[in-house]
């Protein structure tokens, strides 16, 4: 079981290591939307995905170890979580296992927290140029959606503060 728990430590470790790096480009996301630099946005999206993969990879690996475990064991997957290995272990490896569960747990907080302020952010940037076209433009143009054929249709009116012909 020792040797389960040890291969499982390093794959959550890779998955900490992958989590840390997904972090830091969120927040690098946020320092190029603040400051408007759309272009050097745009060229950490490959980054990102390629660090989801890497997660599910390793998500993928550590579910194959549980099941393993769960089946030299003789337990049921789902009873074999971090909080109950720590249990049932003893010493440094229950210590570590603790220290990697809080780790885990704040690490995911940080990164709901930036990933939800980034969509603000983007949603915020899209109002405004909605805004800003929708001054500069006809209200029948605003009105012109696609429907999912590709096909036009009207939108419900809505109210523009200037109707600007150019």
């Amino acid at each position: 079981m020792s040797h389960f728990i040890q291969e499982l430590i390093d794959l959550i470790r890779q998955e900490e290591e992958v989590l840390n790096r997904f972090l830091a480009l969120l927040r690098r996301q946020k320092e190029y939307l603040l400051a408007n630099q759309i272009d050097l946005f745009r060229a950490t999206v490959g980054q990102q995905e390629e660090l989801m993969e890497d997660i599910r990879r390793l998500e993928e690996q550590r579910i194959a170890k549980v099941r393993d475990m769960a089946a030299s064991t003789g337990l049921k997957e789902d009873e074999i979580t971090l909080t109950h290995l720590i249990e049932v272990t003893l010493g440094d490896v229950s210590t570590e296992l603790k220290d990697l569960k809080k780790n885990l747990s704040q690490l995911v907080e940080r990164i709901r927290r930036t990933s939800r302020v980034n969509e603000l952010l983007i949603k915020r940037s899209l109002n405004f140029i909605q805004q800003s076209i929708g001054w500069m433009i006809d209200a029948s143009d605003i009105t012109q959606v696609y429907d999912p054929t590709g096909r036009t249709t009207r939108q419900a009116e809505t109210s523009v503060m200037v109707n600007k012909t150019l």
